[in-house]
C-alpha cells in the first residue's frame, strides 16, 4: 500500500474490494498486514496501515468504518478526488450529492452518502481526513447534529 494507491469509496458498501462486515482476516487479505493494531475508546479493534485505518465492531469483529488521512492522495468518491481537488469544490459536490449534510463536533457528516469529512470546511489542512461509515454508525448522535451550510465568501 502506498500513498498514491487508488481507493474508491462506495456509500454504505466499502472501499475497493473491502466491504463493511468483513473480518480482520478478510481485510488483511485485501490490504495486507496492519502496521498497528490497537483498541479504540470503546475497546474495539482498530487497525492502522500507512495513513489509513479500519475500525471494527466488538463481537463479532467486523469492519464498520474505513478512514483515510490527507496523505492518501488516491482516495476518491464518485470520481471526486477527495484530497487533490480544491476543498470547497469537494464540499460543494458532496453537498449536492447528499442534500442534507450535518455538523457534529467539527465534522461534516453526509448521512446520505456514508461519509464524514474533517478539515475541509475550516481549511485545516493538518486535520483533513475522510471516513466511510456503515449504515447506522451515527444513529446515536443524530439529535446532536446541526445542519451544515457553506459560508459565503
Amino acid at each position: 500500500m502506498t500513498e498514491n494507491d487508488i481507493f474508491d469509496l462506495t456509500s454504505y458498501s466499502g472501499v475497493n474490494n473491502a466491504r463493511f462486515g468483513m473480518t480482520p482476516k478478510e481485510i488483511e487479505a485485501i490490504f495486507g498486514l496492519p502496521d498497528i493494531v490497537d483498541m479504540d475508546y470503546f475497546q474495539q479493534r482498530e487497525e492502522f496501515r500507512l495513513f489509513m485505518n479500519v475500525a471494527y465492531s466488538a463481537e463479532p469483529e467486523r469492519a464498520i468504518h474505513f478512514g483515510f488521512g490527507r496523505q492518501m492522495k488516491g482516495t476518491k468518491y464518485n470520481e471526486i478526488s477527495l484530497f487533490t481537488e480544491d476543498p470547497n469544490i469537494v464540499l460543494r459536490k458532496l453537498i449536492a450529492a447528499d442534500g442534507n449534510p450535518q455538523l457534529l463536533l467539527g465534522f461534516v457528516i453526509f448521512l446520505n452518502l456514508g461519509l464524514t469529512l474533517a478539515g475541509f470546511h475550516d481549511n485545516d489542512e493538518s486535520q483533513k481526513a475522510v471516513t466511510l461509515f456503515e449504515r447506522g454508525f451515527h444513529d446515536e448522535s443524530l439529535q446532536e447534529m446541526k445542519p451544515f451550510r457553506l459560508r459565503k465568501k
